[in-house]
């Protein structure tokens, strides 16, 4: 890892532009659930800050939908909070020791509070954040060649993949992945998100297996795809039609893999290459 990274993330720096997800048990299962950083009046930051100093992050109403009505949901017990994930320009950081309430101000006002013991988020690797399984076709460009794949999981970080095409895929070079997302008989493309070929598993029977890293730029998006897909499968509905987006051009792709990649994939190389990846 390049020295000039920070490493650290106090809890005070997290700003409303930053991605925020709680990793919690849920149901036995272990979930990510992406966060929204809470609108507060002047009035409101300053009692939290009387209050609660430099030690607290605000979120709006963290719910889920039960029998149809959307209810906030409870850190206690089963729902347990094992930690809280940042992501922003800097990297991504883990919170632990955390304790979330719901809290309501003055103003009627009233979210969920994320209290730090430790208000010192730690630079982690990001290839230890929680996957979803999709088994799902999408699409890879690379170059002027495009492949039908295979994607079988899928984190904020990478992914893994099957080749289905007749030709095969350079894992020297960089690639776009096209995510797509299908409800019924429709399909949608999620975004498209760049990356390259980290290392391959040839299993004694069966297709290769390809493992990848994708670019810390989408790390945003792609952190919320997860969460997403995991609150689907507790809830059992759809809910990614609302946030289809388009994250990369293909037309100028190439300019932008050299801007989206540069050190990343040297530094993850490095890091993880006594790990295993997606």
């Amino acid at each position: 890892m390049s020295d000039n990274k920070k490493q650290q993330l106090h809890i005070s720096e997290v700003t409303p532009n930053d991605s925020i997800a709680v990793t919690a048990m849920m149901d036995g299962k272990k979930v990510e659930i992406s966060c929204t950083y809470a609108e507060l009046t002047e009035e409101q930051k300053a009692f939290l800050d009387v209050n609660y100093g430099n030690h607290y992050l605000p979120v709006e109403l963290i719910t889920m939908e039960v029998d149809g009505e959307e209810v906030p949901v409870t850190f206690q017990g089963q729902n347990s909070v094992l930690q809280v994930v940042v992501v922003n320009p800097d990297g991504v950081f883990k919170f632990e020791n955390i304790l979330i309430r719901k809290t309501t101000l003055p103003g009627e006002k009233t979210f969920h509070l994320i209290n730090a013991v430790s208000t010192l988020g730690i630079r982690f690797n990001r290839r230890r954040g929680v996957r979803v399984n999709v088994d799902t076709r999408m699409e890879l460009e690379q170059g002027e060649e495009k492949f039908v794949i295979l994607v079988r999981e899928i984190s904020y970080c990478g992914f893994s993949f099957i080749n289905l095409s007749q030709s095969d895929v350079d894992i020297d070079k960089p690639f776009i992945l096209n995510l797509i997302e299908r409800d019924g008989d429709k399909s949608f493309s999620y975004g498209k998100f760049i990356g390259k070929v980290h290392r391959t598993e040839e299993q004694k029977s069966g297709p290769t297996i390809y493992g990848c890293i994708l670019a810390d730029k989408h790390a945003d998006q792609l952190q919320k795809y997860v969460a997403m897909k995991q609150l689907e499968v507790l809830t059992g509905k759809k809910a990614f039609a609302e946030d289809i987006q388009k994250t990369s051009n293909s037309d100028r792709w190439r300019a932008e893999v050299a801007d989206a990649l540069g050190d990343t994939l040297i530094d993850n190389s490095a890091e993880n290459s006594t790990e295993n990846e997606n």
